[in-house]
């Protein structure tokens, strides 16, 4: 048999294997309560709210060793079946993933199961110790030994172990099979990797067919390609992808929305594919004009099929509509009426479109179908039904006479037949304990209650009367926790605009003289502020407290983008409908008087501090002018390990940007929380003072990621210099600056091209600043400023003296002192303080 071989490098990590398929069983458990806070986990980690399913499955799974399938012979394109279910084997290409990863988002428990084969050769017998990490559980056998059935199974909470395995001279059979049970998001992966320095290769067996250089051309280009832009605006959309090959080339790209809960049904719809030819040595791939597509963020997978052996590689970027950016409506009607035709030209077959529909008199039939598919998620208790539901029963109360009784009797069932809260009995993996989550049960509670008091509801036992009373309870604990901790997942992109679905929904349907109307609207007007205040050139761009890569790079399709044009016609209309839908089917309209603070006039400058979340979660500082914004989260958790928490954020634009990080995974586009961009492995100590920041990491020696990396698309400014450690850009009369005190080495190849800027080193200081260009005259004088800025580390404690003769000692304790005084009076509460001051001249 032929085979292609790889050796085992210096890190050691076996990451070439042929995988089978993730084979997948839908599981059913004993219906149990839940028990616990709100926003909690966002604090002490979500291990806290460890599901019931999840120990019934470990108990079960525990007792039974999962069977080791005969590899005996097989190669790529053979076909194994389990749980009958038929999946080819395929090789895994790791491009530069240190392991095998398939996680995911599944929406009902769900057992899984995936199975990977390779031959270790070694030049002599001898044992070798391996590390195993996993996300889940993973059994080893070894030339048909079972080395071992390590199983964790702690939910998204990666665990290692070390194992001694005797092998014999020459090639070693390696089975591994990698099991969890996925509840919602699902960290699903393995890594194995030699201790010691045992010379080994890796061998994977294949068709006599296939030729080794062909096969590593094709992943040469895979790990090349990239795209020139931010952002494509009505243009042709054209890949940075060369065929080095001297033969016609066929592939695929399948274009998939970077939104994933958009749709509950079918979601398979709303993933295209298109077929391409490369002729030989071609250099570059025009794909298509991006008005094609409906606007959004994608991810765009690149398909090569050689000899029946696939290889993918997956790349991101946000696609716009010129004339969204060309709306500027003064009149809010006017708006919502654009907002109400976009939903119903570019929003896939959804809850949301199907509430367009009715609001716009048109289509009912069209509508009555979408929801009836739709429906299914509900009744299968998918997680995230909840955000389509709430509008579901909009419908069902606003158009009643309208809606066919086919319609009422399915919208009725399954009202009745909901698990509204964790004081009902389930087997399902809905999320309750994040605030967009909860309030949206509650609100579905209130309204289903409401719509049939006399009937019972099946899964608690109450009557519908008593449905509306305990939905209606809940929502007063709901505002009166947000009225005093405010968005304890702070300024996210991804969480407000489902906050406003939900608030802007029970606004709709309440009587105006009623407590929950009142109390809807004061929470409307809570968001809009901050909104405003965290605004700069249409979009919020700051600090996060969770968020995913899709949200910190597409700023034009970001759902508080389209908020706030909308409320203040100071951002852009785009198809992220699931805050604006609430908007755009009723009448509240933002408060005036925070609108001054999304549009700073010339010569101005803010400064916003305040505190909010959970227990008073995190303390924040933001400042901006016309030019542009900095943000932090000052203080958040130094030195512990992050989730989706986003520290600090420098902005010109919507694309020219700058963020840092330690990231969570070693490879772009993984599906991690925290990955490679979004969050943080370890989160640093971060402060801010004026419009200058400072981040100070510490990454500790069990972490396997040593280094980190900031975000900068030199493409979206008009001109840069960088050198040694500093990096200086400008745009529209504005500069950004950065200097990391280990150095930067710009990253010139692949996904991240001129646009990843590493440093190296565990522990390292990074310094950030955004301003006006008339402050240093030219970018070279920015430059040279940024030269003279010096940085010394002492323990946990970091000396930043700057060009402006400001010196800045930072750490845990007192996080901030500027020439000797704290600067912070934190907390500061949810309203804060803001400093509104004409523009300091600097000399």
């Amino acid at each position: 048999m032929k085979y292609l071989e790889y050796p085992l490098f210096a890190e050691g990590f076996v990451n070439r294997f042929l995988v089978t398929g993730v084979y997948t069983q839908i599981q059913q458990f004993t219906k149990t309560t839940l028990s616990g806070r709100v926003n909690e986990w966002l604090k002490k980690g979500f291990a806290i709210h460890e599901n019931p399913c999840r120990k019934e499955f470990v108990a079960k799974r525990k007792e039974e060793l999962p069977p080791c399938p005969d590899f005996c012979g097989i190669k790529h394109g053979d076909e194994i079946t389990v749980f009958d279910q038929t999946s080819p084997v395929k090789m895994y290409f790791p491009f530069g993933n240190t392991g095998v990863d398939a996680s995911g988002f599944y929406y009902q428990p769900t057992y899984l199961r995936l199975y990977g084969y390779v031959e270790l050769c070694a030049e002599k017998e001898e044992t070798v110790d391996f590390e195993l990490e996993t996300c889940g559980g993973l059994t080893l056998w070894v030339n048909d030994r079972l080395v071992t059935d390590f199983t964790p199974f702690t939910r998204n909470l990666v665990k290692k172990t070390v194992v001694s395995v005797p092998l014999l001279q020459g090639q070693n059979k390696v089975i591994v099979c990698l099991d969890d049970l996925a509840e919602r998001d699902t960290d699903y992966y393995f890594r194995i990797k030699r201790l010691g320095n045992a010379t080994l290769k890796l061998m994977l067996p294949v068709g006599e067919e296939a030729e080794e250089t062909v096969l590593a051309g094709m992943e040469r280009m895979l790990n090349g390609m990239s795209f020139d832009k931010e952002a494509y605006i009505s243009e042709p959309l054209k890949m940075n992808l060369n065929n080095p090959l001297d033969i016609p080339l066929e592939l695929d790209v399948i274009i998939t929305p970077g939104e994933f809960v958009e749709k509950m049904q079918e979601a398979w719809k709303m993933i295209k594919t298109k077929h391409y030819t490369m002729e030989p040595e071609q250099k570059g791939l025009y794909l298509f004009e991006t008005d094609e597509m409906p606007p959004g963020y994608y991810y765009f997978t690149v398909s090569l099929d050689y000899k029946g052996i696939s290889l993918k590689r997956k790349i991101g970027n946000q696609l716009v509509r010129k004339e969204f950016l060309t709306y500027h409506e003064s009149d809010v009607m006017v708006r919502k009426r654009h907002a109400l035709e976009t939903i119903i030209r570019f929003a896939p077959e959804n809850t949301y479109k199907a509430a367009a529909l009715f609001q716009a008199g048109r289509e009912y039939q069209r509508a009555e179908r979408i929801l009836l598919e739709e429906l299914e998620g509900v009744r299968n208790r998918k997680d995230c039904s909840d955000f389509h539901f709430i509008i579901m029963l909009y419908i069902y109360g606003t158009y009643y006479e309208e809606i066919s009784e086919t319609l009422k009797a399915a919208l009725e069932d399954a009202m009745v037949n909901y698990r509204y809260w964790i004081d009902e009995p389930g087997d399902d993996v809905m999320w309750f304990f994040s605030e967009n989550h909860a309030l949206l049960f509650h609100c579905c509670q209130y309204l289903a209650g409401s719509y049939l008091p006399d009937h019972v509801f099946a899964n608690s036992g109450r009557t519908g009367a008593e449905a509306k009373e305990r939905g209606e309870e809940l929502l007063h604990q709901w505002f009166d926790e947000f009225f005093r901790e405010f968005i304890t997942e702070w300024n996210s992109n991804a969480y407000i605009p489902v906050d406003v679905l939900g608030i802007g929904t029970l606004y709709n349907l309440t009587d105006r003289e009623s407590s929950l109307h009142k109390k809807a609207k004061k929470a409307l007007d809570m968001i809009f502020r901050s909104i405003a205040l965290n605004a700069h050139k249409g979009a919020v761009m700051t600090s996060f407290g969770r968020t995913y890569e899709k949200e910190m790079k597409g700023n034009y399709n970001a759902g508080t983008t389209s908020l706030l044009y909308i409320a203040y016609n100071a951002g852009y209309l785009n198809r992220a409908c699931i805050g604006y839908i609430s908007l755009v089917l009723g009448d509240y309209e933002a408060p005036k008087e925070y609108k001054d603070y999304a549009l700073m006039e010339k010569g101005q400058e803010m400064i916003f501090e305040n505190t909010q979340g959970f227990e008073g979660h995190v303390n924040l500082y933001l400042y901006k002018d016309s030019y542009g914004l900095l943000s932090t989260a000052v203080g958040f958790k130094p030195f512990q390990k992050g989730y989706q928490e986003h520290i600090m954020q420098a902005v010109i634009d919507e694309v020219a940007q700058a963020f840092i990080n330690h990231p969570g995974e070693s490879f772009p586009y993984g599906s991690g929380r925290p990955n490679f961009w979004a969050g943080n492995g370890v989160l640093p100590l971060g402060v801010q003072y004026g419009d200058t920041g400072i981040l100070r990491y510490h990454i500790h020696e069990e972490e396997r990621i040593d280094y980190t990396h900031a975000y900068i698309p030199i493409s979206a400014f008009s001109r840069y210099k960088g050198e040694g450690g500093v990096l200086v850009l400008e745009k529209d009369g504005a500069y950004l600056a950065v200097k990391a005190f280990n150095g930067l080495n710009i990253q010139e190849e692949g996904p991240n091209r001129f646009r990843e800027f590493i440093s190296r080193g565990r522990d390292n200081v990074w310094v950030m600043r955004v301003g006006s260009m008339e402050e240093y005259g030219s970018l070279d004088g920015v430059f040279e400023a940024f030269q003279k800025i010096e940085i010394a580390m002492e323990g946990k404690e970091t000396r930043v003296v700057d060009d402006r003769g400001d010196c800045y000692l930072v750490d845990e304790e007192s996080l901030l002192r500027v020439n000797g005084k704290a600067v912070y009076d934190y907390p500061l509460g949810v309203e804060g303080k803001i400093t509104l001051r004409e523009k300091k001249r600097r000399d």
